[in-house]
């Protein structure tokens, strides 16, 4: 085993470049999708065509009730020209008891500024009405339901679930990506005969085929830890302190991608055939399972099914759940149970048809 497991750490060695690359894709998409950690408040810039600038900043003042929404008084010239270059996705007109909001592009967080603005607007309006019909009263606003607020578990991250995902679903992609083209070299050795003559060695089948997959193994959760320490450093992400929970996760997820290599390297015939399945079934996986998107956008029964069967759908669940929630370990028993099936099931069937193979 020792020696079939160095020896393709030396091939690796030789040719780096393919998990290399796949870092460097994994960090620049994360980047680019998920972009910076550090501020998760939003950016609303406002503007009126019919109030005074005094006015508008009243209007603002009271807007800023929330400090995850920021209202900021601008011009119409301005937002338009944010909006057109893309550099903003959406900006809102006030008046005096009506508000309406100028979209760009879509984005998941309006719904949420939306219900923030018509909740002040409507207050607004209403105690207007108020003093009209009592002009002689004082009318003041007094609380009568009070909410606590809790904090986050002590070993939770910091990241919203959206960026989570982005971080996570990227780097697991990407992971996928190279565990299964390192095993494009199992494939060549089979065809060349290689495979053959290290039956003849002394060395078991069992000894032969850990060294493969132990390299394999490593090679995917070097990537992983890799991606999220760099990430980390250069975005100042937090990922919380609940590691027994992500490394369970993540072992798990990694185990389940080498069986599934293992499962198609003994589907596909040949190498060159194996480098255009790899794509297909990494980004399929990935797509159905919500590693580009949120899986909860969807709302195809059959399309939901699907993404049950995917594995990058539980170790994203598990990781998202281990890092946001920062969930114990004994309440990650199923995403991790499912994986650990799915990796089981994958390497017996993909060794069984190895074996017939290489027989026939």
């Amino acid at each position: 085993m020792g020696d079939v497991f160095i020896l393709q750490w030396k091939r690796l060695l030789k040719h780096p470049m393919l998990v290399v690359m796949f870092l460097g894709l994994t960090i620049l998409f994360v980047y680019f999708m998920g972009g910076t950690q550090g501020d998760s408040s939003v950016n609303v810039p406002v503007y009126s065509e019919s109030l005074t600038k005094e006015e508008l900043s009243i209007w603002v003042d009271r807007l800023n009730k929330d400090d995850s929404i920021v209202f900021e008084a601008t011009d119409y010239e301005t937002v338009e020209e944010e909006i057109r270059m893309n550099e903003i996705g959406y900006a809102m007109e006030i008046d005096e008891e009506t508000y309406r909001f100028l979209i760009g592009r879509e984005d998941e967080r309006l719904p949420v500024v939306e219900q923030h603005v018509n909740q002040i607007v409507r207050e607004h309006v209403r105690l207007d009405e108020v003093r009209e019909s009592f002009p002689d009263s004082k009318i003041e606003i007094q609380k009568f339901l009070t909410v606590d607020k809790t904090h986050q578990v002590e070993d939770a991250g910091t990241m919203d679930q959206f960026q989570l995902s982005v971080l996570v679903g990227m780097t697991f992609y990407f992971t996928v990506y190279s565990i299964l083209y390192l095993q494009i070299n199992l494939v060549e050795e089979k065809r060349k005969g290689t495979w053959n003559r290290l039956i003849f060695s002394p060395l078991s089948k069992t000894q032969i085929y850990l060294g493969h997959l132990s390299h394999y193994f490593l090679v995917g959760l070097g990537q992983v830890l890799l991606a999220f320490f760099i990430l980390t450093k250069l975005l100042d992400i937090d990922l919380g302190t609940n590691y027994v929970s992500m490394a369970a996760v993540t072992l798990a997820f990694i185990f389940t991608i080498v069986s599934l290599g293992m499962l198609v390297s003994a589907l596909v015939p040949s190498p060159q055939s194996l480098q255009v399945v790899i794509p297909i079934v990494a980004t399929a996986m990935a797509m159905l399972g919500g590693a580009f998107w949120p899986i909860d956008i969807v709302s195809n029964r059959f399309l939901l099914f699907i993404a049950e069967l995917m594995p990058i759908r539980h170790g994203l669940n598990g990781m998202v759940d281990a890092i946001y929630l920062g969930l114990p370990l004994s309440e990650l028993l199923q995403p991790i149970g499912i994986l650990l099936l799915m990796g089981i099931l994958f390497m017996g069937i993909g060794i069984n048809l190895m074996e017939r193979m290489s027989k026939t």
